[in-house]
């Protein structure tokens, strides 16, 4: 469990490897590691709960500390994706091929798509979140980003673009310590995805407040079609965030990259309170927690405590009146 707090947690010091031969020299080392190996998750990990309409942080942990993101990378894909669809007021029904070399950028291809195929933004941006492939982020950011640059009237790079209005994404909600270099994430490259804690809350934060994203996240399972040489092929997409469906979770993104780790940014609601008033009106209370764990060896078992910790904390809070007693409390202050 880790303890509420107001500003990050400290981390392990860096470790030397002694060079003596002496057995207390060994014997130090020794217990040294034994240490390091029973030091709390906490002190290795990066934490952050938030509830969605307050942004009271009710449980911090190295949340401003910049880190490989992996797929979580993909959340910012996604909601350019639908931003775009609702801004040109095309929709997600136009279907995007596969660009020959998406391949050679993508560390994951679970569904085997294969350059020329083509499917509908809709069912791409059902396989980059729920079952997080790459190429399926790669062929959103191609077709977006050319589009970005036809109406900017300018030549350039569709991916590059498209990673610029992810980035652009983070900026505007907030973000200050992230720099996304990819649409998927993934670290095939010598420059990775980076991110914190706290700004990945804010994009978890902006997706569940987009109603369309619920559809691309809360689902267990999905048929999408695969448009391939003049054939339609259905294929089967499983969501991997293992906690779906279960404490009022529903969404947002799971992920595991070798650098990254595990990393999970979880949304989970409870009913909503309804309070009569003397006039004769509600007052409605809705409850929902973000919690965002970076770099975890089991993800989804720290989440789920912090769900349990996060909850506790808030009704503590909710029981005193809901009180700010200081702006480092918020979300805004990390």
């Amino acid at each position: 469990m880790v303890a509420p707090t107001e500003s990050d947690a400290k981390g392990w010091p860096p470790m030397h490897r002694g060079s003596g031969s002496c057995m207390k020299s060994k014997l130090a080392l020794a217990a040294l590691f034994a240490l390091l190996s029973s030091a709390p998750l906490a002190a290795q990990t990066s934490v952050l709960v938030v509830d969605s309409f307050n942004r009271k942080v009710h449980v911090a942990a190295n949340a401003n500390r910049q880190v490989p993101v992996g797929g979580l990378a993909k959340i910012a894909t996604g909601m350019v994706t639908l931003d775009w669809a609702e801004a040109s007021k095309l929709g997600v029904n136009l279907l995007a091929p596969v660009p020959t070399y998406a391949a050679s950028m993508a560390g994951i291809n679970t569904l085997g798509l294969q350059p020329g195929d083509k499917l509908t933004l809709r069912d791409l941006i059902y396989a980059t979140m729920m079952g997080s492939d790459d190429i399926a982020a790669i062929t959103l950011a191609d077709f977006v980003g050319r589009d970005h640059l036809y109406r900017l009237g300018r030549q350039g790079n569709p991916i590059g673009e498209f990673v610029r209005q992810m980035n652009q994404l983070v900026v505007r909600e907030g973000g200050k310590g992230t720099r996304f270099v990819s649409p998927h994430g993934y670290e095939n490259t010598r420059s990775i995805s980076t991110s914190t804690c706290a700004d990945i809350a804010r994009l978890a934060l902006y997706a569940v407040s987009r109603p369309g994203m619920k559809f691309y996240t809360n689902q267990r399972t999905r048929s999408i079609t695969i448009y391939r040489a003049g054939g339609q092929v259905t294929v089967p997409v499983t969501n991997t965030n293992a906690l779906l469906g279960t404490g009022g979770i529903d969404g947002v993104k799971a992920s595991s990259t070798p650098r990254a780790g595990g990393c999970v940014a979880m949304s989970a609601e409870r009913p909503s309170s309804v309070y009569q008033q003397a006039d004769g009106s509600s007052l409605i209370y809705r409850h929902r927690l973000i919690v965002v764990v970076l770099g975890s060896f089991d993800p989804f078992g720290e989440a789920k405590a912090l769900i349990s910790q996060g909850w506790n904390a808030y009704d503590r809070w909710v029981a005193a009146g809901r009180p700010i007693t200081n702006e480092r409390q918020l979300l805004n202050h990390y």
